[in-house]
């Protein structure tokens, strides 16, 4: 009788100690805002803050003297001027901060152009999950973050993203735009040296491409895609084989067919340029010497963006003005950040 109830409470204590091991293992053990996360959780991809697809504008400097940094540095930056953007596909976002009591009580982060803060602000220094965003589509998401104000230091460590995502380029080396006629799109991107074709892809969900199309090497501007639904947004992106190997894809643009033989508008033959001037919230003006065609592009993601669509940021490229010794220089203006802008045109 002793031998048997012993031997049956052995095997209730054994399942319940698998159901509590299991519990921790999987449940309980959850990262909250506030813990240091020195490494990444199961489900979840780490990216460091050095990631070439992270994108720093303005002052920026690295530091190296917190504890357990990721890869041994952050960004770091005080300038309000200054911000962080990426994109990246998926879901889930953490970011990971260096918190101790000189940083930051109130950041800015946007995704797709909605506001949220949180802050960095610790007496306990070291890696710290400062933020956390669940529950989004399983699209393409746009992501700038900035200080709010000159209460401190702004820094970033590392980046988390659900395993089934991934971080991508929101500069890629090809420039897709595309338009929509009656029943079709009109497709122009950048052509791409030594490319032996280009791969379209398309859908009717932004980062979900069911449909492929490719194109040969000398078709890289005014590519139509017949056969579409008037009405319905779709969503490209392209990319160029060479020497046999895929490049990275280029950004993705999108575009609504329309019936009545909707085509777009014809190029102005007169103002070839314009002075662009935008007035930011804090009255500091800036000046922009652009083809028409890049102030048409500005006026269209300006006026998409107040409709509810489109890119929390818009890269507008400075050409030659204060070059220096860059390659290259682009303005990344921010939707609600601009108070006005006004456009003079000439002619060269």
């Amino acid at each position: 009788m002793k031998s048997g109830f012993t031997k049956k409470f052995g095997i209730l204590f054994g399942v319940l100690l698998f159901v509590m091991v299991t519990f921790l293992n999987s449940s309980s053990y959850a990262a909250t805002l506030g813990q240091n996360l020195y490494t990444y959780e199961k489900g979840w991809h780490r990216y460091d803050d050095a990631h070439k697809f992270i994108k720093y504008h303005g002052s920026w400097y690295l530091f190296k003297d917190g504890i357990k940094l990721s890869d041994g540095a952050i960004h770091q930056t005080r300038d309000t001027d200054a911000y962080i953007s990426f994109s990246f596909k998926g879901t889930q976002l953490r970011i990971l901060s260096d918190n101790w009591d000189s940083k930051t009580k109130r950041a800015v982060i946007s995704i797709d152009g909605n506001v949220e803060y949180f802050s960095e602000y610790s007496k306990t220094a070291g890696q710290t999950l400062v933020y956390e965003k669940k529950s989004l589509t399983n699209a393409i998401h746009e992501v700038v973050i900035k200080l709010e104000s000159a209460d401190g230091l702004l820094n970033l460590d590392a980046i988390d993203i659900n395993e089934d995502g991934m971080l991508v380029d929101n500069e890629a080396s090809i420039k897709l735009n595309a338009t929509g006629n009656d029943s079709q799109a009109t497709l122009n991107w950048d052509q791409v040296q030594d490319a032996e074709s280009y791969t379209v892809r398309y859908g009717t969900e932004s980062g979900k491409y069911t449909e492929t199309v490719t194109a040969t090497k000398d078709t890289y501007g005014n590519f139509v895609i017949p056969g579409l639904t008037n009405g319905t947004k779709y969503y490209f992106i392209v990319s160029a084989k060479v020497n046999g190997v895929d490049s990275e894809y280029s950004n993705e643009a999108s575009a609504t067919p329309q019936g009545g033989g909707g085509q777009p508008d014809p190029e102005p033959t007169t103002g070839e340029r314009a002075i662009l001037v935008v007035t930011m919230t804090t009255g500091l003006e800036k000046e922009f010497d652009l083809s028409m065609k890049e102030v048409k592009d500005f006026i269209s993601w300006y006026e998409s963006k107040q409709a509810g669509s489109g890119s929390a940021s818009f890269a507008i490229n400075k050409h030659d003005n204060n070059k220096g010794p860059f390659s290259n220089r682009k303005d990344y203006m921010l939707y609600d950040r601009i108070l006005t802008f006004e456009v003079s045109e000439y002619s060269n």
